[in-house]
């Protein structure tokens, strides 16, 4: 029922985004084209997470990512990523409504031990609500963020770097939506070398590594060169020794 009341909930902030949305299905980097792996009109990933503080590894649960393909009462046929990871003590469930064809974001819902957050994303706008619960005294603030276009949600960060035309010396400056920094950063990605990587399920597969500048937290994404597919996200949080990485054990389709 939880899972359901948050889905209506997304979808209303949804629609009321594609409401002012004029130039529907626009790419969120003019001339950049994305190609997203085979979708279904429903898709569950797991990945296994682990774990490296001060050079100690450790198995840290899973992140389970369901997609969904939906169509918004304006037309506009959208994607939602549920990703649902341990984190605080107890379960995070993040939820990003996108435009299936471009990925440009349209809303997010985050719910964490100490906060919701929910916004929308027009074409200048991020606006919505961020509330704290669980100290002295709850607090909801209302946001709004300039954009300043179209933008990528950081939520969905390893399927936007899978989705790109990606080769060999390919570089782009791409703007994704933190909250905490502000709202659009400019965040760029580099192809740093085409290999054959050992997975533990999956066996030796052929990827892009691909190199992705976020701020405080630079990451590397393994990306599947037939099926588009991120099989490997490391994050790299220098400032307090700590990388975790979420390593893809669903099997491919293709």
């Amino acid at each position: 029922m939880r899972s359901l009341t948050l889905r209506l909930c997304l979808l209303t902030l949804a629609v009321s985004a594609c409401a002012h949305v004029h130039a529907r299905d626009a790419a969120v980097v003019p001339g950049l084209n994305l190609r997203l792996g085979r979708t279904h009109s429903a898709d569950t990933i797991v990945f296994q997470r682990s774990m490296n503080r001060a050079g100690r590894d450790s198995s840290a649960g899973t992140r389970a990512v369901v997609l969904r393909v939906i169509e918004a009462s304006t037309g506009t046929q959208l994607l939602e990523v549920e990703q649902r990871f341990p984190g605080g003590g107890r379960e995070i469930v993040d939820t990003a409504l996108a435009e299936l064809r471009t990925l440009r974001a349209v809303a997010h819902q985050s719910h964490q031990p100490a906060r919701t957050m929910r916004f929308t994303f027009s074409g200048t706008d991020a606006v919505g609500t961020v509330a704290s619960v669980g100290t002295a005294r709850d607090s909801v603030i209302e946001v709004r963020q300039v954009l300043g276009g179209p933008i990528f949600d950081s939520n969905v960060i390893d399927l936007v770097v899978a989705a790109l035309p990606l080769h060999q010396g390919f570089t782009a400056d791409l703007p994704f939506f933190i909250y905490e920094r502000g709202g659009r950063v400019s965040i760029p990605v580099a192809v740093r070398e085409r290999a054959s990587v050992p997975f533990s399920r999956l066996g030796p597969r052929d990827v892009w590594i691909v190199s992705v500048g976020v701020p405080g937290a630079p990451a590397t994404v393994w990306v599947d060169t037939k099926d588009h597919a991120a099989l490997r996200v490391r994050y790299d949080i220098t400032a307090r020794a700590l990388s975790f990485t979420d390593e893809r054990v669903t099997p491919l389709h293709g």
